[in-house]
């Protein structure tokens, strides 16, 4: 409701200090709120008998009513402001992650009145490291050489300036860390892992303290209490480096290209196979028939574009595949150096150097 009022320059002023004050919020419907009763109050004075107006002191108590009204309406505001701050960020308890060991996600450093919060990265073995920082709509802001660092974590220092030298605005902006250990440059995945030391805000949101860089609670991908004797503490970050072995390797398409080299299976003896790939639903995309002439004892290769059997292309996303010989069910070892970690489906998957393929941590046979 509108509250105005004609010929009388003080109730002018008193409607329009009102709307002022009260211009931005959000008034919820009342029988008597605040609005109602400023309007009732300035009819009353308008319609009052000129010959008889109305007393001083019944004029104070009212506007002292009003008053104490405006508090009470502010008030509940505030009780209401308070409410769905903990019902977002405190239901979380995020007090209960200190003194467990995590694996968060990375790819973003905040920046606030000139300070910026560090980024993160991981080597395996020696390498030559370069970052790049890129705004919200995905453009160059400035490239960060870190020089040659050896196998372990590492801070990314960036002083909050762009390329021309300039301070940057405050906000977020991602990073991509590309490391070259003699075989070109390839990017590297930003996580990091260890003990929950505290709690940080930044720009009013909370953040968990991790070997001195600020974790975004959502980004994490395992907890692990370290009190906990049944649990292993070890990250997966360790495999880095490492050559492991697994009966199932996992197919990952990008941008409907399969990545990595052709599928490989073991056949004991020259005979026909049939390659079956699914999706993560256990669906049969596409079948692959290898015909006797062209098997070969040992190991096979066959080709996938990445096509279904409609004839069209799948989804990006994760696929396997089975094959299945003359003689039985034929096996597909994979047993190569782990180079990255890659996130797919709310899971993270050890990523094979050569191959391409994925493995999940849970079909490890064997680690060398």
């Amino acid at each position: 409701m509108a509250v105005t009022s004609t010929g009388n320059s003080s109730l002018d002023a008193l409607s329009n200090s009102y709307k002022s004050n009260d211009k931005g919020k959000t008034e919820k419907e009342d029988a008597l709120g605040r609005e109602t009763f400023l309007a009732m109050l300035v009819a009353q004075l308008q319609n009052q008998d000129p010959l008889n107006p109305m007393d001083g002191t019944d004029f104070s108590a009212q506007l002292a009513q009003f008053s104490q009204l405006e508090q009470l309406m502010n008030l509940n505001e505030s009780m209401d402001s308070l409410a769905n701050s903990f019902s977002t960020d405190s239901e979380k308890d995020l007090v209960s992650y200190i003194g467990k060991q995590v694996t968060g996600k990375i790819e973003s450093m905040a920046v606030k009145e000139g300070q910026v919060t560090g980024g993160f990265f991981s080597l395996s073995k020696t390498a030559n490291v370069m970052v790049t920082i890129t705004d919200a709509s995905g453009k160059t802001i400035k490239k960060l050489s870190q020089g040659t660092k050896g196998s372990g974590a590492h801070l990314i220092k960036w002083d909050g300036t762009d390329t021309d030298g300039k301070a940057v605005s405050d906000g977020t902006y991602k990073y991509t860390v590309l490391a070259n250990s003699g075989n070109g440059y390839e990017e590297l995945p930003t996580t990091v892992t260890g003990t929950v030391s505290g709690l940080a805000y930044n720009n009013e949101k909370a953040y968990l303290v991790v070997q001195g860089v600020l974790v975004d609670p959502n980004a994490l991908t395992s907890v692990i209490n370290i009190d906990d004797n049944d649990q292993s503490a070890e990250s997966v970050m360790a495999y880095l480096g490492k050559t492991i072995t697994s009966n199932k390797p996992i197919i990952s398409v990008e941008d409907g290209v399969v990545s990595g080299t052709d599928l490989s299976f073991d056949l004991e003896k020259k005979e026909g196979a049939v390659i079956t790939i699914y999706d993560p639903w256990d669906k049969v995309v596409q079948k692959i028939i290898l015909d006797e002439a062209s098997a070969v004892e040992g190991q096979n290769t066959v080709n996938w574009n990445a096509v279904g059997e409609n004839g069209y292309a799948v989804v990006d996303g994760l696929y396997y595949y089975t094959v299945e010989a003359e003689s039985g069910t034929a096996q597909t070892p994979v047993s190569e150096e782990v180079s990255g970690i890659k996130y797919a489906n709310g899971s993270q998957y050890l990523e094979l150097k050569d191959s391409g393929r994925l493995v999940a941590i849970s079909s490890i046979t064997a680690i060398n």
